[in-house]
């Protein structure tokens, strides 16, 4: 087995008195540390999921895409911006890894605060590429701010609707391209993760003080499929020690957590705003340390909401982790 032993449903399943289906965990000494942070604390998997989502719209809306490769003119007329690139149209033009438009994908990256899903990565793709298809005089495409400031479920469904499509239907075209892309290019798929510099050493630490001393290890709440997030820490050399949760169920896993290990120093670091205010929130985890990661994909207006809750540490870079797992 490598690093993410076991899912989500498999550490529900034997918290909460179901099917066995690993050893009991060994007795830690009261106060011993249970770290859970989120997958994107350690890495930026900002360019992969473009690109997969890139490849999935080509696969949903062949036409499409092909549309916005020919689309020509300077990157300002499609809805880009200079300052994106350093003052210079010349990184927004052409196109980049994956065969996407470099404008394209400097526009989503902007977007990336406002991305909660793959979902949401396809739809905002293809709305960006609508809206660059369909500029021209007196008709200018909606600005980052704009559809950041209206994203939302209403939205969100607006466009399933629009598109003539599915939420299950887009979603599993992502699944696909992801896992398409993996069989034919491992390696380039995992060089599309950039691994946050300064966060991978305090990790290894403290996977390596959990394992001589009897801890708790460590549990990384991840978007991707176990398998997925397995392949990305076994290329990090982690080691074992880590057992993967779905990101989706963060709260409930704490509290399942918490109610497993009642004496256990938790300490949860996240870099979605909403998640950690969900947990200071809830007084079921009170005693649980909280951080905000703001090196992930933070907008000021998320940091603002995590520092709306005074317990909730502000960490600004992966080397500020050290604080929290050490």
């Amino acid at each position: 087995l490598g690093p993410c032993r076991y899912t989500h449903m498999h550490l529900r399943a034997s918290l909460l008195g179901g099917p066995a289906t690993r050893s009991p965990a060994p007795l830690c000494a009261a106060g011993s540390p249970l770290f859970v942070l989120s997958l994107a604390c350690l890495i930026d998997s900002e360019q992969e999921e473009t690109i997969t989502s890139w490849r999935a719209a080509g696969s949903l809306w062949p036409d499409l895409t092909a549309a916005t490769c020919e689309l020509e003119g300077t990157p300002g007329l499609l809805g880009a911006r200079k300052a994106w690139s350093g003052g210079s149209w010349d990184g927004l033009q052409g196109t980049g890894a994956g065969g996407l438009p470099r404008w394209l994908g400097a526009k989503l990256r902007q977007l990336r605060p406002v991305v909660g899903s793959s979902l949401d990565s396809v739809l905002l793709l293809r709305l960006c590429a609508e809206e660059a298809l369909a500029a021209g005089p007196g008709k200018r495409p909606l600005t980052v701010g704009e559809m950041s400031t209206n994203w939302g479920p209403d939205l969100r469904e607006a466009l399933v609707a629009r598109y003539s499509s599915s939420e299950a239907e887009v979603s599993s075209a992502f699944a696909s391209a992801r896992e398409a892309w993996m069989a034919e290019d491992s390696a380039g798929w995992r060089a599309a993760h950039r691994w946050h510099e300064g966060a991978i050493a305090p990790l290894r630490r403290a996977l390596r003080r959990a394992s001589e001393e009897g801890g708790h290890g460590v549990r990384v709440l991840s978007a991707m499929p176990p398998r997925t997030t397995e392949e990305l820490l076994s290329h990090a050399q982690l080691g074992g020690g880590i057992e993967c949760c779905e990101a989706a169920a963060a709260e409930a896993t704490l509290v399942t957590l918490r109610q497993r290990w009642p004496d256990a120093d938790m300490v949860y670091i996240d870099d979605r705003a909403e998640a950690v205010r969900a947990a200071a929130a809830d007084v079921r985890l009170l005693s649980l340390r909280l951080a905000y990661a703001e090196w992930g994909s933070a907008s000021p207006s998320q940091a603002a909401l995590a520092a709306s809750f005074p317990r909730v540490r502000r960490l600004v870079n992966p080397s500020d982790l050290a604080a929290m797992l050490e």
